[in-house]
């Protein structure tokens, strides 16, 4: 794989990783309705996993 593309796959699974732990972090506000109902628990282990897999990929 090039290392372009290897940065930018990188970036685009760390971006990801931190959206969906924010979007986990934000249940806690009521006043923030995201209008849909994934179980919490998945959307912070995958975006557990697409972090680790962009710091893995960074090199």
């Amino acid at each position: 794989m090039e290392k372009s593309a290897k940065k930018q796959i990188s970036l685009l699974c760390f971006g990801a990783g931190f959206i969906l732990l924010l979007i986990q972090d934000l249940k806690g506000f009521s006043t923030i309705n995201l209008g849909f109902s994934w179980p919490w628990a998945i959307m912070f282990y995958t975006g557990l996993l697409l972090i680790l897999i962009g710091y893995y990929l960074r090199g």
